[in-house]
């Protein structure tokens, strides 16, 4: 029966089922009467959503949106982020510039005296250079010539250990059998014997003259045989060999060369010195120095010109021979002398001045130059810029970690300082940094 009833409400209420917000309809408040209020009562107690025509009173927040940031710590922060600057900029990125000019002085010094000594410390070196010109000039001057040859050979004793003694005018023959004659006394020391009893010739060197005039005495024999001892041992164990070749030997109508053309010859020979000075600048060693008047020039031909004919080419031998001083030592010797009260840690920064620009005289004008020299005695006139060049590295390390004030002090004794500045970064240090590194000292 229950069942029965069932079936006929569901087939009575063919109309669909309204939900609750289908069925409630919001109405203002003139149009709901008292009759409807109760029924609308519990929406009062409610909040309704504004029309979309409706004002929002406030900004609402929305879901998931961050609340305003706390102006508080963004001044901490702000604090922070300075704090952390000036310690980077007061340390890690802390450097100093130092610009220094160093110390220059210039010395005149006139006539001022030294000796050279390879005993002292001036030493010096000497060296020579030479070579062979030839003029083409022309004999005017004539004579008749009876003119004997003429030379030099060395005497060798290899018969005796005892001296033989060779009387001047001896004769003596070349192997082609002419004659010539000794111009001196000589005596050939014995002959001397090895570890092995090998006989060592005792020598000597003797002119000779051709017997007769003429040039078929010219020439260069190679070997000489005393006529003395012809027969003897002594013949082939007294012997000679020639030393220079025989010249001069003339017979008839020759031309000579007079004063005037000799005189003629040495003006124009001065000529090669200037070629000479420049082959022996090409020459010197590095570390020395040559002045240009600290050197002897000299030049020399036959005394006696003698020709066949009227034109002749004539060697001129040329030499120059000059004292090299060595630069660094004598620089020493300088600044010694200019600087007397000078220290040994100064003197280390003080840069060899330039001396190749002195004006060299010696004190002796004969002052001869050659291989035996021992000293000599000059004079230099002239400027000598002395420069210092402070030692960078030593600069540092006697400035780092300083202050200002101090470091200026520190410059202000070093006697190779004609002045300096000191600029930090940042501005606001007071101290250099502790780094050497962080330390760029440039010299002007």
């Amino acid at each position: 029966m229950i069942k029965k009833k069932l079936d006929d409400f569901k087939l009575s209420n063919k109309q669909p089922l309204k939900t609750v917000a289908e069925s409630v309809i919001l109405k203002s408040a003139s149009e709901v009467s008292p009759k409807d209020s109760s029924k609308y009562e519990f929406l009062k107690k409610k909040k309704v959503m504004p029309s979309s025509t409706q004002r929002i009173p406030q900004t609402p927040i929305m879901p998931g949106s961050k609340r305003p940031f706390n102006k508080t710590i963004l001044f901490f922060f702000i604090i922070s982020i300075l704090v952390g600057a000036y310690y980077l900029l007061s340390n890690v990125f802390l450097r100093a510039d130092i610009t220094i000019t160093p110390k220059t002085k210039t010395f005149n010094i006139a006539n001022e005296k030294f000796t050279a000594s390879k005993k002292n410390n001036v030493p010096f070196e000497v060296m020579i250079v030479g070579d062979s010109v030839y003029k083409d000039v022309i004999l005017t001057s004539t004579l008749n010539a009876t003119d004997k040859a003429k030379g030099e050979i060395t005497l060798y004793n290899g018969y005796s250990s005892k001296v033989e003694k060779i009387p001047a005018g001896s004769f003596i023959s070349d192997e082609k059998g002419k004659t010539y004659k000794t111009d001196t006394t000589v005596s050939i020391p014995g002959y001397k014997q090895d570890k092995l009893k090998v006989i060592i010739p005792g020598q000597i060197n003797v002119g000779i003259t051709a017997f007769l005039a003429g040039e078929t005495y010219n020439g260069s024999p190679t070997s000489f045989s005393i006529n003395s001892f012809k027969g003897t041992a002594k013949y082939t164990k007294i012997y000679g060999h020639l030393k220079t070749p025989l010249t001069g030997g003339l017979v008839g109508l020759v031309y000579i060369m007079d004063d005037q053309e000799k005189m003629d010859i040495l003006s124009n020979s001065v000529l090669f010195k200037g070629e000479l000075l420049r082959k022996l600048n090409a020459s010197v060693p590095a570390g020395y120095i040559l002045y240009p008047d600290a050197v002897n020039y000299s030049y020399d031909f036959a005394d006696k010109i003698v020709s066949k004919t009227p034109n002749l080419k004539l060697e001129i031998k040329a030499n120059l021979s000059a004292f090299l001083v060595k630069e660094s030592d004598f620089s020493s010797v300088i600044i010694s002398k200019l600087l007397p009260d000078i220290t040994k840690e100064e003197r280390s920064e003080i840069v060899d001045p330039d001396l190749s620009l002195l004006s060299f005289n010696f004190t002796n004008k004969d002052q001869v130059i050659n291989k035996e020299t021992e000293s000599f005695d000059f004079e230099l006139t002239g400027n000598v810029v002395m420069n210092w060049k402070p030692e960078v590295g030593k600069l540092k390390d006697l400035v780092v970690g300083k202050s200002k004030e101090e470091v200026l002090s520190i410059f202000k004794d070093d006697l190779g300082i004609s002045k300096a500045s000191v600029t930090i970064i940042p501005f606001w240090s007071k101290k250099l940094p502790d780094k050497v590194q962080n330390i760029n000292v440039v010299l002007q």
